[in-house]
């Protein structure tokens, strides 16, 4: 789990940080006891003054943010006292992996209570019977959701793809035994991963300009032309997941025997095929609806 610091290092620095300014003296004991206890109340009181400001009531889901600020009361103790992790060390790992396998563990937890809280709350916002009526909470929302998934599989993608890409060159320069063919072939798995990835990211974003044009000009040209865009993209997204697929295979088939290692993999992606179906319909719908909502306004 050493490449997994992003769940932890946040903590990490905090516990550092207080750590080193309670052993500055009194006066910093103090200080790290006062953060020490804001900083642990914060996940009730941040999201407890939205719900005040905006006079909603409590639901069951807000009873996470007390298991949250209870959960930060520990966490920072622990990375405070990181000797405390030695107490559970995994069997069979060594000691560095060890305690970087519990902090990933530790973090991954207090972000999957934020996520959950987040994620209950927005749904039952989608509960509510006018929900229909909310017309910005809809359209922004939606294009809230869509640039956070794209950040994070964007994030998470590129650094998938370039640890694997880091960890399969050193393993090819510390093997004597590998050739330039899996050097290139590495570069190639690399390759034919990220095209497909990058039209479906390519996708969600058009899907992003759709709703905007759907908010800004209902029934309008405009959405139709995006909406067909839409549809184009995804097929060109088919195609080149067509095409990287035949190009890692026809590869493999050629230059298979020069290669001292290699990862098969076999993957067509329908997703594309699904978005450029329902792109065209949508673009269909909307170009009939505008042209009943014309011919209504000509005839008052």
């Amino acid at each position: 789990m050493k490449e997994f610091p992003i769940l932890y290092f946040v903590w990490e620095g905090l516990g550092a940080g207080l750590r080193g300014l309670s052993l500055s003296g009194s006066a910093g004991n103090i200080l790290a006891l006062v953060l020490y206890v804001l900083i642990s109340l914060l996940p009730v009181l941040v999201p407890g003054f939205g719900i005040w400001k905006r006079k909603r009531g409590l639901h069951g889901a807000d009873g996470l943010l007390l298991v949250l600020s209870a959960y930060t009361f520990y966490l920072l103790y622990v990375f405070i006292n990181p000797g405390l992790l030695s107490r559970r060390m995994p069997v069979g790992l060594g000691g560095e992996l060890s305690v970087s396998y519990l902090k990933a563990v530790y973090g991954g937890l207090w972000l999957s209570l934020l996520v959950s809280w987040l994620l209950l709350t927005w749904i039952r916002s989608l509960n509510c019977q006018e929900v229909l009526d909310r017309k910005a909470f809809l359209y922004r929302g939606m294009r809230l959701l869509l640039t956070v998934t794209i950040v994070i599989f964007l994030i998470a993608f590129l650094y998938s793809a370039g640890t694997e890409l880091t960890v399969r060159l050193t393993a090819l320069r510390e093997n004597a035994a590998g050739t330039g063919a899996d050097i290139a072939f590495a570069f190639l798995r690399m390759a034919v991963t990220l095209i497909p990835s990058a039209f479906f990211l390519a996708i969600l974003y058009q899907i992003k300009r759709l709703l905007k044009a759907m908010d800004q000009e209902p029934f309008r040209e405009g959405e139709v032309r995006e909406a067909k865009r839409l549809s184009r993209i995804s097929r060109s997204g088919v195609t080149a997941s067509v095409f990287s697929n035949l190009i890692w295979n026809s590869a493999l088939f050629f230059w298979a025997g020069s290669l001292t290692s290699v990862d098969y993999h076999w993957e067509i992606s329908l997703f594309p095929l699904l978005v450029a179906f329902g792109a065209l319909i949508l673009a269909r719908y909307l170009r009939e609806a505008g042209e009943l909502r014309r011919d209504n306004e000509m005839i008052i």
